[in-house]
C-alpha cells in the first residue's frame, strides 16, 4: 500500500513540472510604454510629468491599476537611494479600464518637496501595473522611475569667480585705456 501512494505522489510531481498550470502558460496580454523614465535636475519644490501607455492586447476589455512601491535594495540600480515618498507620485488614473485591442495614457507627475534637504538626491521606484483578474494569477509589468534633483542655493565659488574676473577685466580696461591715453 505504501509503495501505491508513493507511487501516486511521483507521478503527481511528474505531472506538475511537465504539464503546467494553463494559467501561467498563458502570454502577458499588455505591455508599458517607456518601461524606464529617467527624470534629471529636476529642482526641489518643482514636478515633471510623462505619460505611461498601456496596450490591452487581449480581445475583451481590462482594468488596469497603477501604482508606485519601493523595490528590493539589490533590485535598485548602483548609486540610487530609496525614493523618500511615493505619496511624491499621483497618477491621472490610478485605475483605468482599456477596451480590446486598445491603448490609453496615464499621466503620471513626480513632484519633489521644496527644500535643500531634497537637493542633489538620486532615487529610484518602481510604477507597478497591474491587470486586475478574476484569475488566481494576476500579471504586473514594472516601470523603472530614476530621479535625480539638482543643488539649489547660491555657489560661493562662482560667486568668487566672477567677482575675481570682473576686476581682473575692469583693472585690464582700465590700465589699457590709461596707458593709450599717455600715448596719445
Amino acid at each position: 500500500m505504501a509503495g501505491y501512494i508513493k507511487s501516486a505522489g511521483l507521478i503527481a510531481a511528474f505531472l506538475v513540472i511537465f504539464f503546467p498550470c494553463p494559467a501561467l502558460a498563458e502570454e502577458v496580454n499588455f505591455s508599458v510604454i517607456p518601461a524606464e523614465v529617467r527624470i534629471a535636475n529636476l529642482p526641489p519644490g518643482e514636478s515633471e510629468q510623462f505619460n505611461l501607455t498601456i496596450h490591452n492586447k487581449d480581445e475583451i476589455a481590462h482594468n488596469f491599476t497603477v501604482s508606485a512601491f519601493s523595490p528590493p535594495e539589490e533590485e535598485r540600480r548602483e548609486g540610487t537611494a530609496e525614493f523618500p515618498d511615493d505619496s511624491w507620485i499621483s497618477f491621472s488614473s490610478p485605475r483605468i479600464e482599456i477596451a480590446p485591442n486598445s491603448q490609453a495614457n496615464v499621466m503620471v507627475t513626480t513632484a519633489i518637496p521644496g527644500g535643500q534637504k531634497w537637493a542633489g538626491q538620486h532615487w529610484e521606484t518602481w510604477l507597478a501595473v497591474t491587470a486586475e483578474s478574476s484569475d488566481l494569477l494576476s500579471v504586473k509589468l514594472h516601470v523603472r522611475l530614476l530621479v535625480s534633483t539638482v543643488r539649489t542655493g547660491f555657489n560661493a565659488g562662482l560667486i568668487a569667480a566672477i567677482a575675481v574676473a570682473v576686476v581682473l577685466l575692469g583693472f585690464g580696461g582700465y590700465s589699457y585705456f590709461r596707458h593709450r591715453a599717455k600715448a596719445h
